[in-house]
């Protein structure tokens, strides 16, 4: 699952990067003590303050509306419609709810917002910057839609469909999703504020521990009406904590840097681990430290040791700031040294504990993958299966060949994923159609993706709604990252089984970037050998 998460955030890193970088840029021009004592760059020099204020309306967009990104990524993982997921994450940021970065006010003011229907009274409020709210009324979507696909006449589908779908999920999401959210993040604000009073040192390692699961839902969103009350009321302990956690996912986004093979993973790795220093862990977070998993154990420990130390020495923030190394300029100056002191404590022990997990092949699966050569590999080899001639894409399986508008699904159907052809296998083993990389490997292993060296996005789907078998009846023999040959053995499945299960097996070959060629275009129907010529690209 949590796996699954992180490729949701996969395609989405390079704007989160881009702008947690232009945030990081906004927070130095503007924190108050930084480089000028009581004043910050744009107020010591006012020329500065339209261009802050022009970063700062850039660099805020893509977490604001992080939601719609969210919900188009994850409805497609899903299997629904990413426009409709689109359409759902709009809701959740409209402008005619209260902003979620305001909500803390809200619950001390008192003047939160709601509707009143049917004697229910539901939140008006959004969701901005959250993450698990997203997801789950993306899974809700998805959901809905393939029931409706099934029950409502074709004839009426694609005006009902749409329509209920959106209706329906909209509204479990505001009033169970939302509810429940927002439930247990008043648990977890009282449980913590009870941990960090009560048991001390061990208190703030155990904050600074849980400190980044609960990032990684966004329901640290949760603590904001109690850092307000507690700052107004002299001093609150969440900033130093909060920093704690985000400096130790860069150091632990650093360390993966150096250790990985993956070439993109590094350049990914190197901005984010900047960034996530800056308060900004989503890419670092989510498109690294989740990716490789053991990243993130490290900045898990990282945080708490330093968690440990700020609440050892009593480090309080006078004033809401960042939550970063730049936080410091928040804290009274008694506590300044013993802030930065800890935020040091967290980046070296993330990256310590990072790179000693690394060395271990329990953790680290790119390890593993040094010392397996399966055999399927060692038979399958380009010298038995040659490549293809550009632009040309093989066959992944051996069975009957169909154009998409045959599978039974509307997504496929409508080729809302982008165009292709689709086998129904008489064999349960895909191969690898061409020399790339695995992109993409679900961890329910019902589908995976290649980017070949020309650039081409191949995502196959091994039959029909599989993603609930939850990985049942199927086996990878590749891993997320690998390169493969062409006529690789990639994954293996029951067929029989399979079907028994109530699920049709026709296999969509998508070109997942159809929007970069000019036809996309199939070459045969009927029966079909794997490493047979299957569909014609040709560029725009």
């Amino acid at each position: 699952m949590i796996k699954r998460r992180s490729d949701v955030f996969v395609p989405l890193i390079p704007a989160l990067v881009a702008s947690g970088l232009m945030m990081g840029l906004n927070n130095v021009l503007t924190a108050n003590g930084l480089f000028i004592p009581g004043q910050s760059l744009v107020e010591a020099y006012p020329a500065l303050s339209d261009i802050a204020a022009m970063i700062n309306t850039f660099a805020s967009a893509a977490y604001a509306f992080l939601p719609i990104l969210i919900g188009f990524s994850a409805t497609k993982m899903f299997g629904g419609n990413p426009y409709l997921g689109a359409v759902i994450g709009m809701i959740m940021v409209s402008g005619d709810l209260l902003n979620a970065y305001a909500y803390g006010t809200a619950v001390t003011e008192g003047t939160i917002p709601v509707w009143n229907i049917l004697g229910l009274t539901i939140e008006k409020v959004g969701y901005q910057g959250t993450v698990l709210p997203v997801l789950a009324a993306s899974y809700i979507l998805s959901f809905v839609e393939k029931k409706l696909h099934k029950y409502i006449p074709e004839i009426l589908d694609n005006l009902l469909t749409p329509l209920l779908t959106v209706m329906i999920t909209g509204f479990v999401t505001f009033t169970v999703v939302g509810g429940i959210m927002r439930t247990a993040g008043d648990v977890l604000t009282n449980s913590f504020v009870w941990m960090h009073d009560t048991l001390g040192i061990v208190g703030g390692m155990v904050l600074g521990f849980l400190y980044s699961p609960l990032t990684m839902t966004g329901m640290h969103h949760s603590l904001l009406p109690v850092d307000i009350q507690m700052v107004a009321a002299g001093g609150s302990f969440l900033l130093a904590i909060a920093s704690c956690n985000n400096v130790a996912q860069g150091g632990a986004t650093l360390c993966a840097m150096l250790r990985t093979k993956d070439k993109k993973l590094k350049s990914v790795a190197a901005t984010s681990g900047v960034s996530a220093m800056l308060d900004i862990t989503e890419p670092a977070m989510f498109g690294v430290n989740l990716k490789l998993k053991y990243p993130f154990y490290g900045a898990m420990i990282g945080a708490a040791l330093g968690g440990g130390y700020v609440t050892l020495t009593n480090v309080l923030n006078t004033a809401p700031g960042t939550a970063g190394i730049v936080g410091f300029v928040c804290v009274p100056a008694s506590s300044m040294l013993n802030f930065l002191i800890g935020t040091v404590i967290s980046i070296a022990t993330g990256f310590i504990f990072t790179y000693i997990m690394s060395n271990m092949k329990k953790f680290n699966k790119e390890l593993e993958k040094k010392e397996t050569v399966t055999e399927e590999t060692a038979d399958t080899s380009a010298d038995i299966f040659p490549e293809a001639e550009k632009g040309v894409i093989c066959s992944p399986l051996t069975g009957k060949a169909i154009p998409m508008s045959e599978v039974p699904d509307d997504t496929f159907a409508a080729e809302v994923l982008g165009k292709g052809m689709a086998v129904v296998p008489s064999e349960g083993k895909v191969v690898a159609p061409c020399h790339g990389e695995v992109s993409t490997l679900f961890d329910t292993k019902h589908a995976i993706g290649i980017t070949t060296k020309d650039g081409v996005e191949l995502l196959i789907h091994v039959g029909v709604n599989t993603v609930e078998l939850n990985g049942k009846y199927y086996e990878a023999h590749v891993a997320q990252g690998d390169q493969v040959k062409p006529g690789q053995v990639l994954l293996t499945f029951d067929i029989q089984k399979i079907q028994e299960a109530g699920y049709p097996v026709a296999t969509p070959v998508i070109i997942a970037n159809t929007d970069d060629y000019k036809n996309v275009e199939g070459l045969k129907n009927g029966e079909i050998h794997c490493m047979e010529p299957l569909i014609k690209l040709e560029e725009a």
